[in-house]
């Protein structure tokens, strides 16, 4: 039988069971090894040892030889699942992993430090330098994922790459070691971005006073640059809590995560990973098992960031989006202001009216609201016909252009008070090309249309390249059509408009969606259209 790693996820995985024929028993031990390219099938059989045969290497159950096609499907599972060490392989299984994340578990409550340790010292002294690991993925998870629409992938909790890791930072805090004097002040915590980790769905905590000082770590990473991400994971918590002994987090909180799921926090130190060496990559076949296996050795140094602070650090790599970071890491001394903003913002009530939230447009140019959530809760119709018809006479009205022309279509406008971007708290959607025929039969060419602005933000007849439409962050630029966004994209399904949508390029968590995900911010908004 192919032997893919124990921890492999079921997505890639073990779609069958594959044997490997050894001829004579000639074809074992190492037959194929690598230095300096990728882990892939062609490298594979250009390195393969002379006494094996690609094409009679691997059979299925019946004895026949695979196909070309489906023994690089093998090795290329292979590559991705088996040659980098899998982050399970260090504590060993799942459970173990979930509660350390969260902040429990052996390693954190344990009363025999050097047993509940043991196996990880000595991964940290035989490979934790020498050999490329993987971001935590699990089998346990992948399920699971795929049925709370979390992706097709078996990330943690709060670890989520695909859905609610926008920002490409991961970060720890711990309360228990000895930080000298490299520690920080927790602001604040909003207990449902870690609903997984506290089992709270609502609420908050705010750390005013003078609770213990934690100390928090992180690393950050650009798009295609995610190679060692795996290995920075392990540096910033089990290497930390095993050489270090730091421990125990933020109450509440992950004790680590997705930047949006962890605590704000003032300050964070920032670490990398870099290769002294290229990796090598090994394939071995044991004859008594028929199982063939992979691993890697590369020298992995570890070390501080160029930038020492982990959002100057997301700044360097993010010049286009600098400040979206400073949700999240707050500045030295900045949780005074941080808190007292949160605290008369989102939770409690104020006089006046705040520049850029709680909108409330002009009933004279702006119909009423037609769907919305949060302080601005209006439900669509029972009949969803009905509610779709009246959207698109909406639209279809007749709105004037700044020169006074009639005609076109008017303009579709959502408030968005708990945005975290102000470019996204007063969007301006304007349709350039005639509207698709309502429905649902794609192949017809029909959209419904007020779904796809609540919950499937779609390109099919809705593309901005394309020129089907504008968004704008204002009312004036947009009757003018003047500082047009230049970024878009969609199609995933449950996320609403604007998905990542932004005036410069991809902003963030800022979209809407009324039945598949809750941890985007546009949890109270409402949707307008122009009145002509």
């Amino acid at each position: 039988m192919l032997k893919l790693t124990n921890y492999a996820l079921t997505m890639a995985l073990i779609h069958r069971a594959t044997r490997v024929s050894a001829v004579d028993g000639v074809c074992s031990n190492t037959i194929s090894s690598f230095t300096g390219v990728d882990c892939t099938y062609a490298n594979f059989v250009a390195n393969l040892d002379v006494d094996c045969n690609i094409t009679e290497l691997f059979i299925d159950d019946d004895g026949a030889f695979l196909a070309p096609e489906a023994a690089e499907a093998e090795v290329a599972a292979i590559c991705e699942y088996d040659a980098p060490t899998q982050f399970v392989e260090i504590q060993g299984t799942y459970r173990a992993d979930q509660r350390y994340f969260a902040g429990g578990g052996q390693l954190v409550d344990g009363d025999n430090w050097d047993m509940d340790t043991g196996r990880i010292q000595r991964f940290e002294t035989n490979m934790g330098a020498k050999t490329l690991i993987a971001f935590p993925e699990y089998a346990a998870r992948v399920q699971y994922n795929e049925n709370t629409a979390r992706g097709t992938n078996g990330y943690p909790a709060n670890m989520n790459l695909e859905t609610s890791c926008d920002l490409n930072t991961v970060m720890c805090c711990f309360t228990d070691g000895d930080f000298g004097d490299v520690t920080t002040d927790v602001c604040r915590h909003d207990l449902h971005d870690s609903p997984e980790s506290n089992h709270i769905k609502e609420g908050w905590s705010v750390f005013p006073g003078s609770e213990t000082a934690p100390h928090c770590v992180g690393f950050t990473w650009t798009d295609g640059a995610e190679e060692l991400i795996g290995n920075m994971m392990y540096d910033v918590s089990l290497r930390n809590t095993i050489n270090k002994g730091y421990r125990e987090g933020v109450p509440g909180s992950p004790m680590c995560g997705c930047v949006e799921h962890m605590p704000v926090v003032e300050e964070a130190s920032c670490r990398t990973a870099t290769k002294t060496n290229e990796i090598t990559y090994t394939f071995n076949f044991d004859i008594e098992s028929n199982d063939v296996s992979a691993s890697n050795a590369v020298e992995i140094e570890y070390s501080d960031c160029a930038n020492a602070d982990l959002a100057t650090q997301y700044k360097a790599n993010n010049p286009s989006d600098p400040e979206a970071i400073g949700a999240h890491l707050v500045g030295a001394d900045g949780c005074a202001d941080d808190l007292e903003d949160y605290l008369n913002e989102e939770q409690f009530l104020h006089q006046g009216q705040h520049s850029t939230k709680y909108i409330v447009p002009d009933s004279s140019k702006w119909s009423d609201l037609v769907v919305g959530e949060g302080v601005h809760f209006q439900p669509s119709g029972i009949n969803d016909t009905l509610s779709e018809i009246q959207f698109r006479d909406l639209i279809n009205a007749g709105c004037k252009e700044a020169d006074g022309t009639t005609g076109r279509s008017c303009i579709i406008r959502r408030v968005c008070p708990s945005c975290r971007s102000e470019t996204h708290r007063d969007i301006y959607y304007k349709r350039k090309t005639a509207l698709p025929p309502m429905g649902t039969n794609s192949t017809a060419g029909e959209v419904y249309l007020l779904d796809m602005f609540m919950n499937k933000w779609k390109s099919y007849m809705n593309n901005m390249a394309d020129g089907d439409f504008e968004l704008y962050s204002t009312y004036a630029d947009a009757l003018a059509g003047t500082n047009a966004w230049t970024h878009c994209n969609y199609d995933y399904n449950g996320i609403g408009f604007p998905r990542d949508c932004g005036p410069y390029g991809y902003v963030g968590n800022e979209w809407n969606s009324y039945t598949g995900y809750h941890h985007g911010y546009a949890n109270h908004h409402g949707f307008y259209v122009e009145l002509p």
